[in-house]
């Protein structure tokens, strides 16, 4: 098998290798020409080229969508790396697992006037979930980062960047590695469960005569079959999902604005909810979120394990 001659480009390519992070889109360049070189010679990966950054991102971010897994975008340096923007804040508004790998140059090659070149590092600082800037040598620590970047990406479901600086010559090729990766799988989300507050949790529910479900962005199938034809059943739970909730059900109201539109302010008292809970992504109606934020719940809960959006100003619990 080829593979890149520079190190930190083989300890990158291994490791994406050994977390599983097999999807590979392209820019094209010369600074990330040791990763290209890796990758595509590599048949463990799925390596797709496409020429303008902005429409390679947006491409990778509806990968991951779709796979539900990470998958990352590789580019050169300079402002090649700033046209994945728009798709990273995407990616972490939309909590899509967005890997970004930027080739570099060598720190001492930033602001010299040397072409092609803006400072890389923390570039998505704004909206990262981690930013690993790995120096020119392979070694333990990089490997760390380009791990823990990975994984949060992965787990923590949100884009990422890994910037890493490689010296000419680029194009090198060696027929065997020369380096040997710490790969640390060591990494876990700790799980929140409230058991003590659960009877608290329970008091209220039960008590609620008005209990509003609120279904945001979701991937296809989020609840089971069971626990759909429990809620339906209940005549005092009302649930509004949004189109790209993917929940379906015949007393389900998926046309929210629809039915907020026309409320009066009476029947918007008479609608207003002890209880909200939500789930999935971001609320798009901005009927809804009018209503919601004029007519609080006493609880809004967010069952989901990621980020939870105090889009109502009402968040209680997450």
């Amino acid at each position: 098998m080829i593979y890149p001659k520079i190190p930190l480009a083989q300890s990158i390519i291994e490791i994406c290798l050994a977390k599983g992070l097999t999807d590979i889109i392209i820019s094209p360049g010369s600074r990330n020409a040791p990763l290209t070189i890796g990758f595509v010679n590599n048949p463990n990966f799925n390596c797709y080229s496409i020429v303008d950054e902005r429409c390679a991102a947006f491409f990778a971010v509806g990968m991951a969508q779709q796979l539900q897994k990470p998958v990352a975008v590789v580019c050169t340096s300079g402002s090649a790396l700033l046209n994945y923007y728009p798709a990273f804040a995407e990616a972490f508004y939309s909590q899509i697992s967005l890997v970004v790998i930027s080739a570099d140059r060598p720190q001492n090659k930033i602001d010299i006037g040397d072409g092609q070149t803006i400072r890389q590092q923390n570039v998505f600082e704004n909206h990262s979930l981690y930013n690993a800037n790995l120096t020119e040598n392979a070694s333990v620590q990089n490997d760390l980062k380009i791990g823990e970047a990975i994984d949060f990406s992965k787990y923590k479901k949100g884009p990422v960047h890994i910037n890493a600086p490689f010296e000419e010559p680029l194009y090198e090729t060696v027929a065997e590695l020369s380096i040997k990766v710490k790969n640390d799988d060591n990494f876990s989300i700790p799980e929140t469960f409230y058991l003590d507050k659960l009877e608290e949790f329970a008091t209220i529910w039960n008590q609620s005569t008005r209990k509003l479900i609120l279904a945001g962005v979701n991937n296809p199938f989020p609840v089971e079959e069971e626990i759909t034809e429990k809620i339906a059943s209940d005549n005092s739970i009302i649930v509004l999902t949004e189109t790209t909730s993917n929940l379906h059900h015949p007393t389900f109201i998926n046309n929210i604005d629809t039915i907020i539109s026309p409320f009066s302010d009476k029947d918007s008292e008479d609608f207003q909810p002890e209880i909200l809970i939500t789930f999935g992504g971001m609320i798009v109606s901005k009927r809804v979120k009018s209503f919601l934020r004029k007519y609080k719940p006493k609880h809004h809960w967010h069952i989901d394990s990621l980020r939870a959006y105090d889009t109502f100003g009402a968040l209680t619990q997450h």
